[in-house]
């Protein structure tokens, strides 16, 4: 920067316009003046243009005149060949060329037309050229059917001939040769699932000893394995053999509150004078209750005993009653006496006697 360039504290100075003078409000104010009169005359001058005639504008087409354009041009465009249209492949991957794809769509089309003209009758076939003989295919299918079965029947005979095979447990035995197959293919089907077992076992060993053998060293074990039974050997002799009894401690549960309980003591001699004692009781106590039962039954036996005499006595008082009420019967009836009161007394009286005796 030079000092033509810079102030007093380094700030550019304004640069001067072209013609030397700065914008001013009034230049503004005559700009926009001179500009706005500009603007009203291009508007006269566009209002009087407008009264003459204008040029003729080419009519827009209707939307509900054509409905879909270039219709034309796209059939055109259909029928001409192009490449997009062309087969490019095929189901076994192999493209057919241009020649063959041109021969089967002329054949196609042939056949087309030929089919129409048939249908319209315009083609006479008097020599039976395009009609179907459906006699003589009938006549093909059922001597090809006639064959099948010829075939088929040579088939079964094969195979209901009795043979000799050997099945999979290696025995000699005679059937068809669909039985020989099956027996066949079921032995190869072993012999895949032995080896298929077999395959990743090891060998058995060859120094297996079969029978009654005494084995001197059979169990001598190495040094180190040695000194490990001797250690185990000597932790063991530190602890009792063999250890002590050890009993049911009750005190130990919550036992007290079971039905039957019984704490017993944890010393041996007084454990079992408990255990004698309570034996002592339970045969005390089986006792006790045959001799009730035995009292019991006698009791039953001689209420049982009872109750039959009285039924007898009963029965005895019955039979005395009734000899006793017919002779007084008898009696009334010879002395004149009505004997259907007599015996409506009796008959209450030995009611009243029966519900006393109840």
């Amino acid at each position: 920067m030079t000092s033509k360039d810079s102030s007093l504290y380094g700030a550019q100075k304004p640069r001067k316009l072209a013609g030397g003078k700065e914008i001013s409000s009034s230049t503004t104010l005559s700009f926009t003046s001179q500009l706005s009169s500009l603007i009203n005359d291009s508007n006269g001058k566009s209002s009087s243009n407008k009264s003459a005639p204008s040029r003729p504008r080419p009519k827009k087409d209707d939307i509900f005149s054509t409905h879909n354009r270039n219709t034309a041009k796209r059939a055109k465009r259909d029928l001409e060949d192009s490449v997009s249209f062309e087969q490019k492949h095929t189901t076994n991957g192999q493209t057919l060329d241009s020649n063959t794809w041109e021969r089967s769509k002329r054949k196609m089309e042939e056949k087309a037309r030929l089919y129409a003209a048939m249908k319209r009758g315009d083609v006479e076939d008097l020599d039976e050229k395009y009609a179907v003989d459906f006699d003589k295919k009938w006549a093909e299918k059922q001597g090809q059917d006639e064959d099948s079965e010829q075939d088929d029947d040579d088939d079964l005979d094969e195979q209901q001939e009795e043979v000799e095979y050997i099945d999979e447990f290696g025995r000699n035995r005679k059937g068809t040769a669909a039985e020989a197959a099956r027996a066949e293919q079921a032995k190869r089907g072993q012999a895949q699932v032995d080896d298929d077992r077999f395959t990743a076992r090891p060998s058995a060993p060859s120094s297996v000893i079969y029978g009654d053998t005494i084995q001197h060293e059979a169990f001598d074990p190495d040094v180190p394995i040695a000194v490990q039974m001797a250690e185990l050997a000597r932790k063991r002799d530190k602890s009792l053999t063999p250890p002590p009894e050890q009993h049911f401690d009750g005190s130990r549960e919550v036992r007290t509150k079971g039905t039957g309980f019984f704490q017993f003591s944890g010393e041996g001699e007084e454990r079992k004078q408990q255990m004698e004692n309570l034996t002592q009781e339970r045969a005390e106590t089986e006792r006790r209750r045959k001799e009730r039962e035995g009292k019991v039954s006698e009791r039953k036996r001689q209420v049982e005993a009872r109750r039959a005499e009285i039924g007898l006595k009963r029965g005895k008082r019955r039979a005395d009653d009734f000899l006793e009420q017919l002779g007084e019967e008898l009696g009334s009836r010879n002395e004149g006496v009505d004997p259907g009161s007599e015996m409506t007394n009796k008959i209450e009286e030995a009611i009243r006697r029966e519900e006393d005796e109840a």
